[in-house]
């Protein structure tokens, strides 16, 4: 008997496990491949005018994996001529929809050019359960013609920057072009490494009208490329500072209001206040490369062009356009967004920590966006923040300063004081949109070519704050020197010891080790053996 109950328990244990291998394992059988439909109309070109319009749709009769199986849909796209391919949809539908500006820069990332015409390959696999994956019986193709829309507007020859050429993207190449029509194409590029690129013809990219260019560590950054008619090709300087100076602006003709440059929109721009003057647009702070008016149209820009005048008194956004294929433009735009406060006063430790009283050093931004400059003397441990219309200002963090701790700088909030651990007179700079400000030691300097450094660099004097002079002692060749102020020659003095005036002639020395002692106020000097 307990022979036949063992037997028995066996044979019930044996039917449980089969039964519950049929309950767990699913029944997941491909019946049907999916099969892809015809691209209909199989031939489009893609323009200005239809961009908007739908493609054709790319659609599929489903895959069958049996009744219950959810089942999803990866679309890629090949362009025959190169096999680059892409994902272009993943869906449960049996179909994709784009607009002809979509598939535009679908085509674009697989190499695709503007004003060819390639073939295309829709392939497609059918996924169940994430478990089974399976292709389409069947792939389509369709020919299409892509274009750029970046010249949508431009009626005048232009041609590609083809940065890395052949491999090049056109949705991301800058344009030069030839707006005067006299055979030579202008524009500026933003290069952001060094690299090599080709000039390409933009009617028919398939022409290149030069090739083998490179960019150099050292000429790299935001640089107008000119293609001559004998087929040369040179780069300018790197012009990676650009602002508008005139007396229409806070610096008038000897400070610029600095611009920002949209690395998206490719334009140099300013939000300042302008009087009923003038203003000009320069590069790196210097006359070498300058815009003005060019005396035809209303917004067109020359190279040293008229000065370009404000019609009333108001805040502005000014824009600046160097790269719409050669054609410069700019644009002025009276606006009512809110300007930053013309100063911010730095109350102290110096000085008791009033921030309204006159004692409190100010930093002003004259041309109300938000950047602020001033300079003071620190005795070494002076605390102090930013003050700003009934809001203190101080530091996150600490103060990140260079290898001889002349140039600190630190984020801004609402933190601590501001601590500056070395005595001396200091060009105090804060950005509070970008939330950022430094300190750096400055002042008055000797230069000349009786220094070591020549007229390239000058020699930083030392402030005594009891005196109120700076001094300097120097070992000079023979040769000549003149004082400035913070490294700049908006601010110098030369000529007669006794009667120092602004711009004044070079002031002549004879070699030796000499103590030379400035009285800016009372606009005297000696200089004196050592």
């Amino acid at each position: 008997m307990k022979l036949k109950k063992y037997i028995f328990l066996a044979a019930t244990v044996l039917a449980m496990v089969s039964c519950s291998d049929d309950i767990t394992d699913p029944v997941l059988q491909l019946r049907h491949t999916a099969t892809l439909n015809p691209v209909s109309p199989s031939d489009v070109v893609i323009t200005k005018d239809n961009r908007s319009e739908n493609f054709p749709e790319i659609s599929w009769e489903k895959a069958n994996y049996g009744a219950g199986a959810v089942v999803n849909y990866e679309v890629t796209l090949t362009n025959n001529s190169n096999q680059e391919s892409t994902v272009i949809g993943e869906t449960g539908d049996n179909k994709l929809t784009f607009t002809n500006s979509e598939m535009n820069s679908i085509l674009a990332k697989i190499g695709a050019y503007p004003g060819q015409s390639n073939d295309y390959t829709v392939s497609l696999k059918s996924k169940a359960f994430d478990n089974a994956q399976d292709s389409a019986s069947n792939t389509v193709s369709f020919k299409a013609t892509a274009y750029d829309p970046n010249t949508d507007n431009i009626n005048w020859p232009y041609a590609y920057v083809a940065v890395g050429y052949p491999d090049w993207d056109f949705t991301k190449a800058y344009l030069i072009g030839d707006p005067d029509g006299d055979g030579v194409y202008q524009g500026y590029v933003q290069f952001d490494n060094a690299t090599s690129y080709a000039i390409l013809d933009g009617k028919d990219v398939s022409k290149v009208l030069a090739s083998n260019q490179t960019v150099t560590d050292e000429g790299k950054g935001f640089v107008e490329v000119t293609l001559n008619p004998d087929g040369s090709v040179s780069q300018s300087v790197p012009c990676n500072t650009w602002g508008i100076i005139g007396d229409a602006t806070s610096g008038g003709w000897s400070t610029d209001t600095q611009m920002e440059y949209d690395e998206n929109t490719r334009l140099w721009t300013v939000i300042t206040s302008l009087t009923p003057n003038h203003f000009k647009f320069r590069a790196n702070n210097d006359w070498t490369i300058n815009y003005g008016g060019d005396g035809a149209t209303e917004f067109g820009l020359a190279p040293s062009g008229s000065d370009i005048p404000v019609a009333n008194e108001s805040a502005y956004i000014v824009t600046l356009n160097l790269t719409n294929a050669g054609k410069y433009t700019y644009s002025l735009e009276e606006t009512t967004i809110e300007l930053s406060s013309a100063f911010m006063t730095l109350p102290g430790s110096y000085q008791g920590w009033s921030p309204e009283a006159e004692s409190a050093y100010k930093v002003t931004s004259e041309a109300r966006d938000f950047k602020y400059t001033g300079s003071g003397y620190f005795d070494a441990g002076t605390e102090f923040k930013f003050y700003d219309g009934g809001t203190w200002i101080g530091i996150i963090g600490d103060i990140t300063w260079n290898d001889d701790q002349s140039k600190g700088d630190f984020v801004i909030g609402d933190g601590a004081n501001i601590v500056i651990p070395n005595a001396g007179y200091y060009k105090i700079t804060a950005d509070t949109k970008k939330m950022v400000a430094s300190v750096a030691k400055t002042g008055w300097e000797i230069i000349g070519d009786a220094l070591p450094d020549g007229w390239d660099k000058g020699q930083l004097m030392t402030y005594d704050p009891a005196t109120q002079t700076w001094s300097i002692t120097a070992t000079v060749n023979d040769g000549d020197l003149k004082f400035r102020w913070d490294a700049s020659w908006t601010i110098n003095l030369g000529g007669d010891l006794n009667a120092l005036t602004q711009d004044g002639p070079n002031i002549h020395v004879s070699a030796g080790t000499y103590k030379i002692t400035l009285d800016a106020n009372n606009n005297k000097a000696t200089i004196t053996p050592a």
